[in-house]
């Protein structure tokens, strides 16, 4: 029996949009860091094999596949051939991988072959860096039996993780598995196990609050109600510029080249991406959790899209604020956990909404200390709680709902 000892153990999540009453497909990931030599030698292994394939395909794509022009976009594409391939390589792989890995290594092989080749603007060069394999869940078994946990790889072994938490797996109970991978970093392995599940999009509907995102707060309510989330975005840029930017200032370009300068800069960057992740995900389920409690099934977003070319017009400050602001990974984790939790998520054109007075719709509104005061009818409010209301009041619009 191999025992691995596991460091770390949190999740990740990703969603796949869709289109209203369609099915996406959530998936959840369970990341834990282990110890277990027999499984770094694999992961070198298959990393190895991965290297060998794709350079033996990139030396004559020809051998291996052919060339076809696509009408659609016009261009010249390879396709590969997937039982040359499989002759080509599949016996050399098995040599030193079992054979649901050694199928995987090929079947990665050739989607980076397509990759590079189809790509006009990488001049058909390839380089992988990083040990790290991956197979599909034909390969592997997860079990948790009498209080442990158990990793089963096929035509390998059985091993056992101790330090895991049993939570994420009784809550991904009724999911299905998916893909594992395994990655090598500084000694420890790594693994990726991932769950998924299909749902169906809900249908929206009037029952809706909205969410408006600014550099302080994250401000959800409606009609009704109000809540607002801070952001840690001034800690970020804290850190940014107290740490990470006097530290290369006082090294000037010597920092590059002293790799314990270097890993220090590092820590602090990963800092402020841990710092990012935990914001997004913890605000994300806190706005989900919030919404359906209240009886509310329709999340209204701001449509953000053209918001990254407009920051190349801004100052440095204002772009720094937008880079660590991370409002698209916000809102695809607020999309997520409504799926998850079947409420339905809305985008709106945001075009105005903390500038237009709620009451009589009139542009003709001034501001101070972030205060709206309408010169037509003398509303008065804060500038987020107006930008909430005008963007439930554009749903509605759409909806073709009294306001």
């Amino acid at each position: 029996m191999k025992h691995i000892k596991s460091t770390k153990n949190f999740i990740n999540y990703v969603c796949e949009r869709a289109y209203m009453g369609d099915e996406v497909t959530l998936t959840g990931t369970i990341e834990m860091t282990v110890r277990a030599e027999p499984l770094a030698q694999l992961i070198r292994n298959y990393t190895n094999g991965l290297r060998f394939v794709v350079s033996e395909i990139l030396k004559d794509p020809s051998k291996y596949g052919r060339w076809r022009y696509v009408k659609r976009s016009k261009r010249i594409k390879w396709e590969h051939d997937l039982r040359r391939i499989h002759h080509s390589f599949y016996e050399v792989l098995k040599c030193s991988l079992p054979p649901k890995f050694a199928i995987a290594c090929q079947n990665e092989a050739v989607a980076i072959v397509k990759s590079v080749l189809n790509n006009e603007n990488n001049g058909g060069k390839c380089v992988i860096r990083n040990y790290r394999a991956r197979v599909d869940y034909q390969a592997y078994k997860i079990e948790v039996r009498d209080g442990k946990c158990y990793l089963k790889l096929r035509n390998f072994g059985e091993i056992e993780v101790t330090g895991f938490s049993r939570k994420w797996f009784t809550k991904f109970k009724d999911w299905r598995l998916g893909d594992l991978i395994m990655k090598l970093e500084n000694g420890l392995v790594k693994l990726f196990v991932t769950f998924k599940k299909t749902v169906k999009v809900a249908e929206p509907s009037e029952k809706a609050v909205a969410v408006d995102l600014n550099f302080e707060e994250v401000v959800m309510g409606n009609h009704e109600f109000e809540a607002r989330f801070r952001i840690p975005l001034r800690k970020i840029m804290h850190l940014k510029k107290n740490h990470i930017e006097k530290t290369q200032k006082k090294y000037n370009k010597q920092w590059r080249h002293v790799k314990g300068i270097r890993n220090a800069i590092s820590r602090w960057w990963k800092k402020i991406s841990n710092i990012t992740d935990d914001f997004v995900k913890q605000i994300s389920r806190r706005i989900v959790v919030f919404a359906k409690e209240r009886g509310y099934d329709t999340i209204v977003l701001e449509d953000l899209n053209g918001l990254k070319d407009e920051q190349a017009k801004l100052k440095k400050t204002w772009r720094e604020r937008f880079t660590f602001f991370a409002y698209r990974k916000l809102q695809s984790w607020i999309e997520w956990q409504a799926k998850k939790e079947g409420l339905a998520v809305v985008y709106v054109n945001p075009t105005n909404t903390s500038k237009t007075c709620p009451k009589c719709k009139s542009l003709n509104t001034e501001f101070r200390e972030r205060i709206l005061t309408c010169k037509n009818c003398g509303f008065t409010m804060n500038r987020d709680s107006v930008a909430v209301l005008n963007l439930v009041n554009k749903w509605f619009n759409i909806l073709g709902c009294a306001v």
